[in-house]
């Protein structure tokens, strides 16, 4: 019975760190900024968000925020954050 429980532990612990591996293959970079200007990604990503873009924001090399997307979405996520940013020069 014990040896049951041991191949369900390692089954179950196999399943997350495959998941996270596949997870961390989804995402992509779309934007970065340095700390001290998080209040742009939080804009850019509310923006992706109401056009229906899923993104999330990460925390990157010396404490830089990155603007994350999913990799189908990379292309329309530029060119949305293109257009607010054309909106904002206006």
């Amino acid at each position: 019975m014990e040896v049951l429980w041991v191949i369900l532990v390692v089954l179950v612990v196999a399943a997350i760190i495959a998941g996270s591996i596949a997870a961390r293959g989804r995402w992509q970079t779309v934007r970065s900024e340095s700390r001290s200007r998080t209040d742009v990604i939080d804009r850019l990503q509310a923006y992706l968000k109401s056009q229906g873009v899923k993104s999330k924001v990460a925390t990157g090399v010396a404490e830089t925020q990155l603007l994350q997307v999913l990799k189908k979405d990379v292309e329309q996520a530029k060119q949305l954050i293109q257009n607010y940013e054309n909106e904002l020069k206006v």
